[in-house]
């Protein structure tokens, strides 16, 4: 039977009518044709109705119905108005009813009249109050945005990556090489099915899209997948498969010799007996962020996060919480390599109708997520728009639509308006092994951003290959601290710059066990030219001295001060043995007992490299730490 929700409010409306029978004969025939689908009947006896007698106004509340099931909006509306035009309060939906068609027309200001003429009733439903509520909201804010447009200009990706069939939830990696796509078209027999398909970038163009294979596609539905940084870590998400938690979970498929392994399901640390789909992995491979129905949010569908820890194990899901999530729908999050921004579609937020992207952002990866933004129009519409995606260099976006293309639905690119870009991001790539036996291993890895302290990452190297590999904002001086027990710390500092972004910058690490003599450069420890004052980004390295010898509280250690051939003898070992000094009194003032430490100038006596060049002054101007 027909939805009656309108037919059953005018039920007093009808009892009370003083219209002639014969009209009213045929509009009780026509909602008896519309409750059995009967469509066509139903509307020639409505309209028979209205010509019987054009002032009696309840068919024209079914004839908006037929209309609007119809398609027909626009004529739905005008019929919809003409049975409202007494303004009985009992229909009084109708005008909510008329401002929710304006929204998809769109026509947002005779919305917004509308909107706003129904809550001018009292005693009305309560769902349809809070709706138009947050419809007007929606109407301001759409009729500012068409005011104030955004730059628009997108482009189809190419017959590489699209092709007569449907294209849709792209990712790519850091470097920009690869690109991978859902694509909804045969499989076998030609039965249709969603798969995974692959593009790669060679001399300035995209390859044809391959399958991934078999190891992720099967004869089901595979799909909202992303791609972590490195390109070689695929999440996506997978329904009805036997050794499903729920009806839709997330995978996880690793790239090793070109070829993907078979996709693992994550387990009950993500998955549940709901619905958890769209993964979208942070740059340093820790947080994984996805779509989940599961009790606790604040609407049907939140945004969630876990963290993997060192044991590699996902944490249990954390709510993004009220400033992301709304009481309504967010859905396909995608969290930039800057790890600072977060890219989103949301129906709660105010925006031009259904589904409208936003964009988050934070001031470094600890930080709270800041109120969304929407990225305007004519990037969003009164439509859907979701699954937007933004390469490394923070300004190309891409997303899918039917727009125009090679095939029912395609992957299209733009350049984002400045104001909703990200930081465009370098790459960095650390190994880490023992300095003795060359073996890879696991460890600790901190990156601190030195103009602020912040800490920007907070991982660890991967055990089996003592690898590491993150994104990290442009343009940005970066201390990083290895550390392992039973071995010293290492630190090193660097500039990522624009080159990092097309190759990744190398660290290799060689960690040294603790045995007597042992050394170590502390290579984030700063002073100004020849003087021997801590400067304030020297902190970080301290602090993490301070931690070392903590945890290490049977160590004793010598604190060496270096400096370069510039000036005089006598002067550069006073130079070095006051820097020195001034790290030994700053771990003496952190607690750190006084009889565990000494320390000692030696001027230019033990340089590390020549001192003919500008590079190799700065590299013998140096703190060290050994153990005695």
């Amino acid at each position: 039977m027909k939805n009656l929700l309108i037919l059953l409010l005018l039920i007093p409306f009808v009892l009370l009518s003083q219209n002639t029978s014969k009209a009213k004969k045929s509009y009780a025939k026509a909602i008896k044709f519309y409750q059995e689908s009967k469509d066509k009947k139903a509307k020639d006896l409505v309209q028979s109705a209205i010509q019987q007698d054009a002032n009696y106004l309840p068919p024209y509340l079914l004839l908006g119905q037929l209309e609007e099931e119809s398609g027909n909006i626009e004529s739905a509306i005008d019929n919809y108005l003409k049975g409202i035009s007494d303004k009985n309060p009992d229909n009084a939906w109708g005008y909510w009813k008329v401002g929710m068609l304006y929204m998809q027309i769109p026509n947002y200001k005779e919305a917004q009249r509308a909107f706003k003429y129904f809550l001018s009733f009292k005693y009305q439903n309560s769902k349809k109050i809070e709706s138009a509520r947050k419809e007007l909201k929606n109407c301001e804010f759409s009729i500012d945005a068409i005011a104030n447009p955004k730059p628009f200009d997108f482009k189809n990706m190419g017959d590489g990556v699209n092709s007569e069939w449907e294209e849709y939830l792209p990712s790519i990696s850091a470097d920009g090489k690869l690109f991978v796509i859902t694509r909804r078209g045969p499989y076998q027999n030609n039965v249709v099915s969603e798969d995974f398909y692959q593009s790669e970038y060679q001399n300035g163009n995209w390859t044809k899209a391959q399958n991934m294979g078999a190891s992720v596609n099967t004869m089901g539905n595979e799909g909202a997948q992303c791609l972590a940084p490195n390109g070689k870590l695929l999440f996506f998400t997978a329904c009805d498969r036997e050794d499903g938690l729920g009806r839709c979970d997330i995978y996880f498929s690793i790239k090793r010799n070109s070829q993907w392994s078979e996709a693992r399901n994550l387990g009950s640390s993500i998955n549940s007996k709901y619905w958890e789909s769209q993964p979208t992995i942070s740059p340093d491979g820790r947080e994984l962020y996805f779509v989940s129905n599961r009790p606790g949010g604040y609407g049907d569908m939140d945004i969630w996060k876990s963290v993997l820890s060192e044991q590699g194990t996902f944490s249990t899901p954390v709510n993004l919480g009220s400033t992301i999530n709304t009481p309504y729908d967010e859905m396909s999050p995608f969290i930039h390599t800057d790890n600072q921004n977060l890219y989103f579609a949301s129906n709660g937020h105010p925006g031009l109708g259904d589904f409208d992207l936003f964009l988050s952002r934070r001031d470094y990866p600890a930080a709270i997520w800041q109120n969304p933004i929407n990225l305007g129009y004519p990037i969003n519409t009164s439509g859907i728009e979701n699954s937007l995606i933004v390469a490394s260099d923070g300004k190309t976006a891409y997303f899918a639509s039917d727009k125009s293309g090679y095939g029912k639905e395609d992957i299209f690119w733009f350049h984002l308006p400045q104001e909703m870009q990200s930081q465009q991001v370098a790459y960095l790539n650390t190994k880490v092994y023992d300095s003795e036996t060359k073996t890879p291993m696991k460890s600790s890895i901190e990156i601190i951003d030195l103009a602020n302290g912040k800490v920007m990452i907070s991982s660890f190297t991967y055990s089996k290959t003592g690898e590491f590999f993150t994104c990290l904002p442009a343009n940005t001086n970066y201390a990083v601290n290895i550390s392992k027990d039973g071995y010293l710390f290492h630190s090193e500092n660097f500039i990522l710059n624009e080159q990092s972004a097309l190759q990744a910058l190398e660290l290799d690490i060689p960690l040294q066990q603790l045995n007597k003599g042992s050394k170590i450069v502390l290579n984030n420890i700063f002073f100004d030219t020849d003087a021997y004052t801590l400067k304030i980004e020297s902190e970080v390295e301290l602090n993490t001295l301070v931690n070392f010898m903590n945890n290490n509280p049977i160590l004793e250690v010598e604190i060496e001060g270096h400096t370069d051939n510039v000036g005089s003898e006598s002067h550069n070992l006073k130079l070095s043995e006051n820097r020195a000094k001034a790290v030994y009194d700053f771990l003496v003032k952190k607690g750190v007992d006084a009889k565990r430490m000494t320390f000692k100038g030696f001027g230019a006596s033990q340089p590390i490299i020549k001192n003919d060049t500008d590079q190799g002054r700065a590299a013998n101007r140096r703190t060290a730490f050994r153990l005695r």
